[in-house]
């Protein structure tokens, strides 16, 4: 099966494709361009109505989305969906995840600890080895959504930062086994962006730097970038940071200051975008 039917750089006609985490940021943003982009799309989400009502406008009179209740950290959930779910998949994009205002290591318990791997890593594992056999017959595209907070100390938390890492460490080891099985492994590292996790922060950002951060069409549009590359090139990882307020390893600060140059004072001679 050829899994770039087009072979064009943003063209996904005759591709199925399944996003986990559909329902808002990040997930839903890559769902809608994968749709626009002429996709068969399968969004997974613990609130799976939510994938309907916010993404029919992005293939008007087409069937080409379909929206599916999984919990990811749920493992028998996510066996017994995909046991049930019929077809071929080319793509799969790990998208789900979440994090929780009491995130400092003296505020996390057992359970929390268990719940944030759960769903930001061990999920991205059990849909991935669900979907395995159909990914390779497809020759396909996986692609996983880390962050910053896995390869550099910020102040999302212990827990998260952990999960991320360990996305980092499971897609490069996926990308080692299954390459020679023509499946090409992507990892996004985000930096701050734009989405409601954000409201679960203990000092949520204003809006005035709401809008300079990286925003979820920005992650979508680099998304389907890697999936349609030629398949001889593989982007392997890729970091993804907000220009006006972060760079590599310049992203620590939980909330950046603003740059002088968005409230139209003059910048000041040191590092570019900080006070």
């Amino acid at each position: 099966m050829n899994s770039h039917p087009s072979g064009r750089l943003g063209d996904m006609s005759g591709r199925t494709a399944v996003v986990s985490g559909a329902s808002s940021g990040i997930g839903l943003a890559i769902l809608r361009r994968f749709l626009e982009a002429g996709a068969t799309v399968h969004g997974l989400a613990r609130r799976g109505h939510l994938i309907e009502e916010q993404a029919r406008d992005a293939a008007p009179g087409a069937d080409r989305l379909h929206h599916h209740s999984v919990d990811v950290g749920d493992p028998e959930a996510v066996r017994d969906w995909a046991r049930r779910f019929s077809g071929p998949v080319d793509t799969l994009v790990c998208a789900a995840g979440t994090n929780i205002p009491e995130r400092r290591l003296a505020q996390l318990t057992p359970p929390v600890w268990d719940s944030m791997l759960a769903t930001n890593l061990s999920g991205t594992f059990y849909l991935l080895h669900a979907l395995l056999p159909r990914l390779r017959e497809a020759r396909g595209d996986v692609v996983v959504l880390s962050s910053v907070a896995g390869a550099w100390p910020d102040h999302t938390g212990p827990a998260y930062q952990a999960a991320k890492a360990g996305l980092l460490g499971l897609a490069r080891g996926a990308g080692m086994d299954e390459y020679g099985n023509g499946i090409r492994v992507c990892t996004i590292l985000p930096g701050i962006v734009n989405t409601p996790i954000l409201d679960d922060r203990p000092e949520p950002p204003p809006q005035e730097l709401r809008d300079l951060f990286v925003q979820p069409q920005d992650i979508a549009e680099a998304c389907l970038a890697a999936i349609t590359l030629p398949k001889r090139a593989c982007v392997a990882e890729m970091t993804v940071v907000a220009s006006a307020l972060q760079s590599m390893g310049n992203t620590q600060a939980a909330t950046p200051a603003l740059p002088r140059a968005a409230t139209g004072e003059p910048r000041s001679a040191g590092r570019p975008g900080l006070p």
